[in-house]
């Protein structure tokens, strides 16, 4: 009797095949079952539960056993994790497209403590940074600065875009109301149509405003364009040459130090860091010099403090006991066994409300790939959507679907277990009462969406509405509170979810190819749009040929009016 090839596939024993056959069989289990009120469940939920510093993570509602945990670990093993794990801070190549390692631990490894074999270099050379760093940052809060005019430099005009944007914004905003000393205003750029500079150019003084302009390439079009603007504002408003401009109120951050020298920026005014750095992994470079303005370098400091403490548990600790290494498993086993293909970041702390802009460049830029690095096509799902909002906003958006519509999602609920009161010693109690109702909210719905409608109180159930789907897998990440050093052990914890997960995949999170092709098809339709003939530009498709015939139209119809006519 002849086998089939794929019966026969079924009966050969891999961590893949066997997590397949138990995804199957738990396909019969729901989370209201896991999660009964018994002496088992509540034993589960104490194994799913880890604290690391001001970090607690609680996988309890996931869909997910022991088993499947030490499944998903010897899938991890099998693909050789802890050796890539250690490449990955010896600075091997693991960017294998672009030759390069990726070091971006070594911006924050503390300058007292010896780096790994491989990593000495490049430690170095980001202390060395660091130091620069400081420097300017301490001359701005003494008022040292001094602008084209001669006046002392009070606010920062950040620009830059993708992450040269992303983190540095998200942590400002995420600490802005952590006390500082520092009296000095920033503000991020980083939309390419004028929309953000236009006001800050009608509010800001112009004699006392810095510009950073933050560009790894030093070639993004969207940054160039707006310092470009941003740079004739200055010249304009205070009469003087923009050459002048360049050299005392233009701070450049890149990887390209001719490029900054050629653009006129003086090198007691530029900040480094290496290719070996990628743009969504550069926060902790000079890239969040910006942050340092805003609140203090010793804020900085502490933020590299919280990622550098993830690194080393990263390193260090066993896959089964790991942070990065159960995030990642757990967001694969929903993606590719349960075939969940949304996930959700839901932030109950206005402060956060940027988390997942950031975390979806992170994550699928990182591993939105369907080709490994043997060049071969992946068959199955990767990185899944990632999208999500503030948690209280969302409730009265699009909960609703996620609760009684068909659709099944992954989530991250992320709380802060106490926050800083405010000053206003009047009003504490009642803003104590809205965090309590905040986090009430957040545990609530964490519930609901692993229950549906068992969450339901017995003596409830005929008096409130049903249909709850529930079986929602999600994760609650608690913070003691929201300072420096937890947002940087958070986002370390995602960026190294993000290699684990890769290496699960064999694909290289540290490129992105899928960018580079729509930059150059914009770079050709922009010279279309500012006055060549369309034949000239070869527009293939004829939608966009007649939508760019409506915006002539309609600019010459705006024009017209503009002008009397």
């Amino acid at each position: 009797m002849e086998i089939s090839s794929s019966a026969l596939h079924q009966r050969v024993y891999t961590p893949i095949n066997a997590l397949a056959a138990h995804a199957e069989h738990l396909q019969a289990q729901s989370l209201s079952d896991l999660l009964e009120n018994s002496d088992a469940a509540q034993q589960r939920a104490a194994s799913l539960a880890y604290t690391f510093g001001s970090l607690h993570i609680d996988f309890s509602k996931q869909r997910l056993t022991q088993e499947t945990l030490s499944l998903l670990v010897a899938w991890a093993q099998s693909c050789g994790l802890e050796t890539k794990r250690q490449a990955l801070f010896a600075g091997a190549e693991v960017n294998a497209s672009e030759q390069r390692p990726a070091l971006h631990m070594a911006a924050r490894w503390p300058t007292n403590k010896a780096a790994p074999d491989g990593m000495e270099t490049a430690a170095a050379f980001c202390q060395q940074q660091r130091t620069k760093m400081a420097s300017l940052v301490q001359r701005v809060h003494l008022g040292e600065w001094f602008g084209a005019t001669g006046q002392a430099i009070t606010d920062v005009v950040h620009i830059g875009v993708g992450g040269s944007d992303l983190g540095p914004k998200l942590v400002s905003e995420a600490l802005a109301d952590r006390p500082s000393r520092v009296k000095v205003g920033v503000h991020y750029v980083s939309t390419m149509d004028g929309s953000q500079l236009l006001p800050l150019m009608e509010t800001l003084n112009p004699a006392t405003t810095l510009l950073v302009l933050a560009s790894k390439s030093f070639t993004t079009a969207d940054t160039q364009f707006n310092v470009r603007t941003a740079l004739l504002w200055l010249s304009d408003a205070l009469e003087v040459e923009e050459e002048t401009i360049r050299r005392y109120q233009l701070l450049g951050v890149s990887s390209k130090p001719d490029k900054m020298t050629e653009f006129g920026i003086p090198q007691a005014h530029q900040l480094e860091f290496k290719e070996w750095i990628g743009g969504r992994f550069s926060l902790w470079s000079p890239i969040g010099v910006s942050v340092a303005m805003q609140l203090g370098i010793e804020h900085f400091d502490a933020l590299l403090e919280g990622a550098h403490a993830m690194d080393q548990h990263f390193m260090a600790a066993p896959l089964e006991a790991n942070l990065p290494t159960l995030m990642a498993l757990v967001g694969a086993w929903n993606s590719q066994f349960l075939n969940i293909p949304t996930h959700a970041v839901l932030p109950y702390d206005g402060r956060l409300k940027s988390l997942a802009a950031y975390l979806q460049q992170l994550e699928m830029e990182s591993n939105g790939k369907s080709v490994g690095l043997d060049g071969r096509s992946i068959n199955h799902a990767t990185c899944p959507i990632l999208w999500g909002d503030v948690g209280p906003n969302a409730q009265h958006a699009f909960y609703q679907l996620l609760h009684q519509g068909g659709h099944t999602v992954s989530a991250d609920f992320v709380a802060v277990a106490d926050r800083a009161v405010s000053a206003f010693e009047h009003v504490n109690t009642a803003l104590n009462d809205q965090e309590a109702l905040t986090l009430a909210n957040c545990l609530a719905q964490s519930q609901l969406f692993a229950l549906g409608d068992d969450a339901i109180p017995p003596a409830l159930r005929g008096y409130m509405a049903q249909g709850y789907r529930g079986n929602q897998p999600n994760s609650v990440i608690l913070l003691k509170s929201l300072d420096a050093w937890s947002i940087g052990a958070l986002l370390a914890l995602y960026e190294h979810k993000v290699f684990v997960q890769s290496v699960l995949w064999n694909i290289n999170p540290f490129d992105q190819p899928g960018v580079e092709l729509g930059k150059q098809l914009a770079n050709s339709l922009y010279l279309t749009l500012a006055g060549q003939p369309i034949d000239h530009q070869n527009v293939e498709d004829p939608g966009t040929a007649q939508l760019l015939r409506k915006v002539s139209e309609w600019r010459q119809q705006c024009n017209e009016k503009g002008s009397g006519k």
